[in-house]
C-alpha cells in the first residue's frame, strides 16, 4: 500500500501562524527558558492559549481535529528557537491523545479537559533505553480487591515532579495493562530529580512504585489491548521526538548560515569559503531528506498504516542521529564562539544528543524497526 504526503494549503497557513507565534511569544523567553531551572508556567498557557496542546484530538472531544502530521509541523516550528518549549508541547499532546483514545468516559471527563487546557501537567514513564519491548516493561501489577497494586523499582517517568497524571505501563504476567496514576497517590514516591543536558528547565525524575494501589477506574482500555496501547504511544512518542529533532537541526542550520555572511576572516565573510559552503551544503542535504521522513512516517501514522511503528522508530533513529551531526558541525562553523552559551549553537547540539537516548536509544529504534518487516 502507497502512503503519500502533501502539505494541504490549510497546513501551510498553520505553519506561518506557528512561525508568527514563535517569533512573538516563544523567541525572547528562548535564551532565559534554557539557562533556567524553572519551570516555564507562561509558555504552558501560551501553547493552550493557542491550541496547541490537543491537536490530534477530536473537535468533539475538545481538541483541534488535527492528525499527527500537523503536531510534526508545530513541533518542527518551536523547536527552531526553543526545544524546551517544544518538549513540553509535545508531552501533552502525547497524553491528551493517550486519554482521547484510550481513555474510559470517566477518566476523559476526570482529566482530558485539564490536559488540553494546560491546567494539568502529564507525565509518563519512559521505557527501558535498550529494548522497546513489552516484556521489559519495569512496572510489575497485581490484582488486589477492587484495585491494582502496582510495584517498581525505579524507573524514570517524564514531568515526575510536577505532573498531575502519569501514565505507566506495568506487566501482569503476559499482559500488557496502561494506568494513570496521580502523583500523590499512596505508594508512588519521587525520590530523585535528575537534570538532563539539553532541557533544563524540564527533566525526568525517578520514581519508585511500592505496593502502590490504584483504584480499577484508572485502568485504561478496561484492561484490554494495552500492548496496542503501548505501540501507539511509542510511535507517537517516536514522531514527535523526530520532529523536534528536525526543528533544532533547521534552528541550527539557519543560525550558522546567518553566522558565515557575517563572520569574515582575511577580508572575507566565511561563507566565501569553499570549505564552509561543503559543510552548509551537506547539511542542508542532510535536514531536507530528515523532513521527508517525518512527514512521511506521520502520515503513515495518520493513515493508521500497518508500518506505523516501524516507520516510526525509523524517523526518530534517522533524523536524532542527522540532528547531532548537523548540529555538531554547525558549532564548527561558529567555531569557539558556538560552544558558549551566548550564541544558540551549543544548545541545539545539546538538545540533539539528547533526542538520542530519551525515550529508548537510537539503538533500541533502530532494532525496533529491523524486526517489524
Amino acid at each position: 500500500m502507497e502512503f503519500t504526503y502533501q502539505l494541504t494549503k490549510k497546513q501551510v497557513f498553520f505553519q506561518k501562524n506557528i512561525d508568527r507565534f514563535v517569533r512573538q511569544e516563544i523567541s525572547p523567553r528562548a535564551r532565559e527558558i534554557d539557562r533556567s531551572l524553572e519551570f516555564p508556567h507562561d509558555v504552558l498557557e501560551q501553547l493552550a492559549g493557542n491550541h496547541l496542546l490537543g491537536l490530534p484530538v477530536s473537535k468533539e472531544a475538545g481538541g483541534e481535529g488535527a492528525g499527527f502530521l500537523d503536531v510534526c509541523l508545530a513541533l518542527e516550528g518551536i523547536a527552531q528557537v526553543c526545544p524546551t518549549s517544544a518538549l513540553i508541547c509535545s508531552v501533552q499532546n502525547l497524553g491528551a491523545h493517550l486519554v482521547a483514545t484510550a481513555g474510559t468516559p470517566a477518566q476523559k471527563e476526570k482529566y482530558l479537559r485539564d490536559i488540553l487546557e494546560g491546567v494539568a501537567l502529564f507525565g509518563y514513564d519512559l521505557p527501558d533505553t535498550l529494548s522497546l519491548h513489552p516484556g521489559h516493561v519495569m512496572v510489575s501489577a497485581s490484582q488486589e480487591g477492587e484495585g491494582y497494586q502496582l510495584h517498581g523499582p525505579g524507573c524514570f517517568v517524564m514531568n515526575g515532579d510536577m505532573s498531575k497524571v502519569i501514565r505507566f505501563f506495568a506487566k501482569r504476567e503476559e499482559e500488557v495493562l496502561v494506568f494513570l496514576v496521580e502523583r500523590e497517590t499512596r505508594g508512588l514516591e519521587v525520590v530523585q530529580s535528575e537534570l538532563l543536558e539539553g532541557s533544563e528547565a524540564r527533566c525526568t525524575c525517578k520514581a519508585v512504585l511500592n505496593s502502590c494501589f490504584v483504584p480499577s477506574d484508572n485502568l485504561m482500555g478496561n484492561g484490554a489491548g494495552g500492548k496496542e496501547i503501548m505501540d501507539n504511544q511509542v510511535a507517537c512518542a517516536s514522531i514527535f521526538t523526530a520532529a523536534r529533532s528536525l526543528g533544532s537541526s533547521q534552528g541550527a542550520l539557519d543560525y550558522a548560515v546567518e553566522y558565515a555572511k557575517q563572520r569574515e576572516q582575511f577580508g572575507l565573510p566565511i561563507g566565501k569559503f569553499q570549505a564552509v559552503q561543503v559543510l552548509l551544503a551537506d547539511m542542508e542535504v542532510k535536514v531536507e531528506a530528515s523532513r521527508h521522513l517525518v512527514y512521511k512516517a506521520a502520515s503513515v501514522l495518520d493513515q493508521k498504516g500497518r508500518e506505523s511503528k516501524r516507520f516510526s522508530s525509523m524517523a526518530r533513529y534517522f533524523v536524532s542521529k542527522m540532528a547531532g551531526e548537523v548540529t555538531a558541525d554547525a558549532v564548527q562553523i561558529g567555531g569557539a564562539y558556538g560552544y558558549t552559551r551566548d550564541y544558540p549553537l551549543e544548545k541545539f547540539m545539546r538538545n540533539a544528543q539528547l533526542s538520542q537516548v530519551l525515550e529508548g536509544t537510537n539503538h533500541a529504534h533502530q532494532l525496533a524497526y529491523v524486526k517489524t518487516r
